[in-house]
């Protein structure tokens, strides 16, 4: 019996100490701070834009909608030009980066509405392979560097105009035209708007496509024909393309002007009113004005097939 009564003793006296133990984890665990396991991304923001690089080497931006991370401790405009730097997405195979290596961003200031970009000194000093300029000279590919700076910062809605600055020996000063690509007087490069006669457009993709016509260039137009149209049918392969156009190889396109544009809600059709004048084989000449539609593939415009047969090769 006496034994009976020391071990429940010994129980309760171990209950209470657990009790304790825990009541003391407990008041450990509250003065613990909780460790964040993704700290690091909790330290960025993400911004989607949508980034200007060249269109198959030409000069002619097209763009890249990505969502970039920005830290916490940068500007949203630093990120977004480092992106512009690196290049476009790996899958992106239309569109080729416009800087090349040795070039960087130094930094990145604002006042009021213009927003002042240093770039480091190599990109006077230095030009890139002779392989990746394609179809442009380096003071056009400098050029058209510099406006996609310009049209992806202008368009994220902050800044009206950019300036663009070079780090020199001395600090950051203005870049000069003629170092710039620009012709005319050599002076400082003034603070740059947005510039939209150099970006595929639904109007400018279709001046493109309608210039590879009048230069038969095939190949060229294939390029900017949409693979599929509105109602779900797909263009014929290039060689089956390339003998129904050259059926009509004898039309000459006098002249076309684009009238309008109108864009679906979604974003991913157009339709371009285009006046136009055709010499057609048969020797009649062609006045009219035709609505042609344009399809949005892989964010880039194109032109659908059922447009190119109505409107060029459905004529004579």
């Amino acid at each position: 019996m006496q034994r009976k009564r020391m071990a429940a003793l010994l129980l309760a006296g171990l209950l209470v100490l657990s009790g304790c133990a825990a009541a003391g984890n407990d008041e450990t665990n509250k003065n613990t701070p909780e460790i964040n396991p993704r700290a690091e991304s909790a330290n960025k923001d993400t911004s989607k834009v949508r980034l200007y690089y060249s269109y198959k080497g030409d000069r002619l931006l097209a763009g890249e909608t990505r969502s970039i991370e920005v830290p916490v401790s940068q500007k949203r405009e630093q990120a977004v030009i480092q992106a512009l730097i690196d290049g476009p997405s790996a899958d992106r195979s239309e569109l080729v980066g416009l800087f090349w290596d040795g070039v960087s961003l130094v930094s990145v200031e604002n006042n009021e509405d213009i927003l002042f970009v240093t770039l480091s000194e190599e990109f006077i000093t230095t030009d890139p392979e002779t392989s990746a300029l394609e179809n442009v000279s380096v003071g056009d590919l400098k050029q058209l560097a510099i406006y996609s700076i310009v049209d992806t910062i202008t368009e994220m809605g902050t800044y009206s105009r950019v300036q663009i600055n070079i780090q020199r020996k001395n600090g950051s000063q203005g870049i000069m035209r003629s170092e710039a690509g620009f012709a005319g007087e050599d002076k400082a490069l003034d603070a740059l708007p947005w510039n939209g006669d150099i970006i595929l457009t639904p109007e400018r993709t279709l001046a493109e496509a309608l210039d590879s016509y009048s230069k038969k260039d095939w190949a060229e137009l294939y390029n900017y024909t949409a693979y599929t149209n509105i109602d779900g049918t797909v263009k014929p392969d290039s060689d089956d393309f390339s003998a129904a156009l050259g059926e009509t190889s004898t039309n000459v396109l006098d002249a076309f002007q684009t009238m309008g544009v109108n864009v679906s809600s979604d974003g991913q059709s157009a339709t371009v009113f285009l006046n136009y004048t055709i010499k057609t084989r048969s020797g009649d000449i062609q006045r009219t004005m035709k609505p042609v539609v344009m399809v949005r593939e892989n964010e880039l415009w194109k032109v659908s097939y059922s447009s190119i047969v109505n409107v060029l090769i459905n004529v004579g």
